[in-house]
C-alpha cells in the first residue's frame, strides 16, 4: 500500500489499524507509520484512498437517520 500524502510503500498490515469506518463497507481508517497521517483505506484492494482529517467522512452518512430527532420535534 503506498500513503497518499508522503508516498510511503509497505504492506498494508505495516499501517496502523485504527478502526472500521463502516460496518457495511470495506473502508477502515489506518494511520501511516511515516508520516503518521490517517488513511481511508478500502481493506478489499489494499488500497489507500485519501487522508481523512477531523470531522472528515469520505464515507458517507451511516444509516441515514441523521435529523431524525430533529424531524419528530
Amino acid at each position: 500500500m503506498k500513503c497518499t500524502e508522503c508516498n510511503y510503500t509497505a504492506p498494508t498490515e505495516s499501517f496502523r489499524y485504527l478502526y472500521n469506518a463502516r460496518i457495511d463497507a470495506s473502508v477502515a481508517l489506518r494511520q501511516c507509520p511515516d508520516c503518521q497521517e490517517w488513511l481511508a483505506v478500502d481493506e478489499l484492494s489494499g488500497e489507500a484512498t485519501q487522508k481523512v482529517g477531523p470531522g472528515e467522512a469520505p464515507w458517507g452518512k451511516s444509516a441515514g437517520v441523521e435529523g431524525l430527532a430533529a424531524d419528530a420535534a
